[in-house]
């Protein structure tokens, strides 16, 4: 079973009953589970490890849906003013062109 340590971490933020926070913590990760979170974990080695320094940590949190890459089309003359399908026409024509560099210079901008 392979494990991951993100250790340092400016701060993880957990969602729990609590909203238990660890500046300066760590957690250790077995597989698909968390096995410790704190700032003093009997863990210092893993399959991998992730110096997370100047991060934020949200365990559990996965983003799945994002629109950040519209935001070089928002401005987009034809599709000011109208019908949400008339929206989806027009844009969909530019995005289905959009390259990787496109998606990452416009999740920036977001």
């Amino acid at each position: 079973m392979s494990t991951l340590l993100i250790k340092n971490a400016k701060n993880i933020i957990t969602m729990d009953g609590q909203r238990n926070q660890y500046p300066g913590g760590s957690l250790y990760i077995e597989g698909q589970g968390i096995k410790a979170i704190g700032t003093e974990l009997p863990y210092d080695t893993a399959d991998r490890i992730i110096d997370a320094r100047g991060h934020i940590v949200y365990p559990g949190l996965i983003n799945t849906h994002h629109h950040l890459y519209q935001t070089f089309t928002r401005n987009i003359p034809l599709a000011q003013d109208c019908s949400l399908f008339d929206w989806l026409l027009t844009l969909y024509e530019i995005w289905r062109h959009l390259h990787p560099q496109d998606v990452y210079l416009s999740a920036l901008v977001g």
